[in-house]
């Protein structure tokens, strides 16, 4: 699938100490950054370019990302009409969601950028589902991506939407619904909620706020994709904001239940045993 994921101001080009990254830069100054998408229910990859073309591969089958992570990114790399070797930098939605998915996607992402000797660009997933969100949204004032962590839990954020692109309100943390829901009734306009915590918590949020306060994101867009994780990456690497292979780490927002529960002592002696 191709798309078109829009243009964004221009910046300037990252300061990298690779040489081989500068060499490039010299040749060529067209940039092609991949973006990795496996936090959520269906896997994704994407390929933009400095002017924010982008050329989009996903799957239909749920949490089936190992499998499907390099025939999507090769899918992608078809569709941009580009060789790995084209590609300048590559970026990972680094989480919160899946533990298992984080895993695959950074994983993937730090190998691609060790082989291929390029820079590396951390996407918040939360960050992301926002300028999704906005995309998507009929012109509400805030956009409040959702990822249920099960419980009353999620990992949520809330931004405002402007022209210049999603401006962060509430941090990027673990809310339980409710104290979420609490926050969202101080502000004055809509909200646009996106993510799969709109699967668990319907209900709640259709209780807890008067109609006029929300929208839901339809099922079509609401989940992480490619295309946003590439957008935000390529703000990132606009502003500098590169890392090296090593330095692309998960970002779980909370331990696993496995940790949790050994620290608790709640762990089956067989399992750690």
């Amino acid at each position: 699938m191709v798309g078109h994921c829009g243009r964004y101001p221009a910046g300037g080009f990252p300061v990298d100490s690779n040489p081989l990254w500068r060499e490039r830069r010299r040749a060529n100054l067209s940039m092609h950054i991949l973006a990795l998408e496996t936090t959520g229910k269906y896997g994704s990859a994407a390929v933009i370019d400095q002017e924010g073309n982008c050329w989009t591969a996903s799957s239909s089958d749920v949490m089936n990302h190992l499998k499907d992570i390099i025939t999507l990114t090769e899918e992608c790399l078809r569709n941009a009409g580009i060789e790995k070797t084209d590609l300048t930098h590559i970026g990972a939605s680094v989480g919160p969601g899946s533990f298992t998915g984080i895993r695959i996607g950074v994983t993937t992402a730090r190998t691609l950028g060790q082989v291929l000797n390029l820079p590396c660009v951390s996407v918040s997933t939360l960050e992301a589902m926002a300028y999704q969100g906005m995309e998507n949204s009929s012109g509400e004032k805030y956009i409040c991506p959702i990822i249920n962590a099960r419980r009353h839990q999620t990992y949520a954020g809330l931004w405002k939407a402007t022209t210049d692109g999603p401006e962060p309100i509430l941090p990027e943390k673990q809310y339980m619904i409710e104290g979420l829901l609490n926050e969202i009734r101080k502000l004055e306009g809509p909200v646009f909620f996106t993510g799969d915590g709109i699967d668990a918590y319907r209900d709640i949020i259709s209780t807890e706020l008067s109609e006029e306060m929300y929208a839901f994101a339809p099922e079509s867009v609401r989940y992480q994709n490619g295309k946003s994780a590439a957008q935000v990456a390529l703000r990132r690497v606009q502003s500098g904001e590169t890392v090296s292979y090593e330095k692309l780490i998960p970002n779980y927002m909370r331990k696993s239940e496995a940790e949790m529960r050994l620290e608790s002592g709640t762990l089956s002696s067989k399992i750690h045993g």
